[in-house]
């Protein structure tokens, strides 16, 4: 199961310790987005997004956010699966490599640690965000 990490604390998703890019989200890595996110760029992003071999191709919301990088995941079906639930808007940290997926007027956020390179995909089951 791939379980997001909120701004109050970090959660381990089951199947996973690594912190490695593309992986789990750190305490530290969390505090940082929270406390210096640096540009925020909202995008489109749906679970037909998420190909099978972790690789995300990212889109703009705007035009004007210009051209932005392909980024790769862990656990493909885990990310699958929770933004086939998520109903708020996703928002890409370029200066974390994160992801933070943010449910309307919730202040609370979630994060998803993505890499720039792809890795060895892990074998996490789950049903979505926790």
């Amino acid at each position: 199961m791939l379980r997001h990490l909120t701004e109050n604390g970090s959660v381990r998703s089951d199947g996973c310790d690594r912190y490695a890019a593309g992986h789990q989200v750190h305490w530290i890595h969390a505090k940082k987005c929270r406390q210096e996110p640096g540009q925020a760029v909202e995008i489109l992003l749906t679970a037909g997004d998420v190909r099978d071999d972790g690789w995300v191709e990212l889109r703009a919301a705007f035009d004007y956010a210009g051209a932005l990088p392909a980024v790769w995941t862990h656990s493909p079906d885990a990310l699958r699966e929770t933004l086939a639930g998520h109903r708020g808007r996703v928002y890409w940290l370029s200066r974390w490599h994160a992801l933070k997926l943010v449910d309307g007027d919730d202040p609370a956020a979630s994060l998803v640690n993505v890499a720039l390179e792809s890795g060895e995909l892990c074998d996490v089951q789950g049903s979505g965000r926790s």
